[in-house]
């Protein structure tokens, strides 16, 4: 039987690589996050809470979660329960609609966001330690086109926003 690639040569794939670092990013900030007194939020409660931090201005309901995290209607509903009867986010009526609900962070919500922010920044700084500005610039370039060659623009209107700390996605 012949094996049509040797071990070293799997060794140089992207996805394995990407889903561990992905991974091993996401349980760092679990710690850290718990270190700060956040034990009760998940990786999509943070993201969740940052989105709309860094959104104020924006009238954010489930559909447009839904959409910016390309998660489920189901997923959502769960997590907007869950944030809200924990006292992190509000959802309020939009005026026109009564059928919408806009979602706002409650001042609980927003001293989570600022202390998950900082987990996320401590664990940043450890990712990039010893990493030259030209290679993090690098790096995030290269992460950009291997964005686009997975998921076209045309497919993923809201990919640009994938996984950019500073939206809070």
């Amino acid at each position: 039987m012949h094996r049509p690639e040797c071990q070293p040569c799997q060794d140089r794939y992207i996805g394995p690589r990407i889903k561990f670092l992905n991974h091993a990013f996401n349980r760092k900030i679990l710690e850290a996050s718990r270190a700060n007194g956040l034990e009760e939020l998940t990786t999509m409660h943070g993201r969740i809470l940052g989105y709309l931090y860094f959104h104020p201005e924006q009238d954010v309901c489930q559909r447009d979660i839904e959409e910016i995290f390309n998660i489920t209607r189901s997923s959502v509903t769960g997590l907007v329960k869950l944030m809200e009867q924990k006292g992190y986010i509000l959802r309020q009526s939009v005026k026109g609609d009564a059928r919408l609900k806009k979602l706002s962070l409650t001042e609980r919500g927003l001293q989570a966001c600022e202390r998950s922010m900082a987990a996320f920044q401590q664990v940043e700084g450890l990712a990039v330690r010893g990493l030259t500005p030209e290679q993090i610039a690098a790096f995030l370039s290269t992460c950009d086109m291997i964005r686009d060659n997975l998921i076209p623009k045309k497919e993923c209107a809201h990919a640009k926003n994938h996984s950019i700390p500073s939206q809070g996605v």
